[in-house]
């Protein structure tokens, strides 16, 4: 069971972890707070829909290691399909960013056209 110091203690990691990751991508992304979920940062890249209302494609990493893994994910379309990418929280930045922008193109996530 996760006490509240570890799922700060985890989100703090994700926020890191999400900064460092988005500064690789070699196309413009925001990043922002999922503030009634995890709390914890995610990438987000770009809305398929044309109404501001529709969900975005994201990326990020779920805090809560009682819900899996700390895997990197992608969402498409607010998480109609999500790809889940076996990299951890402790992968290199690097080697993250590479899998998102390769997942990012392959399912023409908006960010990535």
């Amino acid at each position: 069971m996760t006490t509240t110091t570890d799922h700060e203690d985890n989100i703090a990691r994700v926020d890191a972890h999400t900064i460092a990751v988005a500064a690789l991508l070699p196309f413009p992304v925001e990043l922002e707070a999922d503030m009634g979920g995890t709390f914890a940062l995610h990438i987000e890249l770009g809305t398929r829909g044309t109404d501001p209302g529709d969900p975005a494609d994201t990326a990020g990493v779920d805090p809560d290691p009682d819900h899996g893994p700390l895997d990197w994910w992608l969402d498409i379309d607010g998480g109609c399909e999500t790809i889940c990418s076996g990299l951890t929280i402790d992968t290199d930045p690097a080697i993250v960013a590479a899998w998102i922008t390769e997942q990012a193109r392959l399912h023409d996530c908006p960010a990535a056209r």
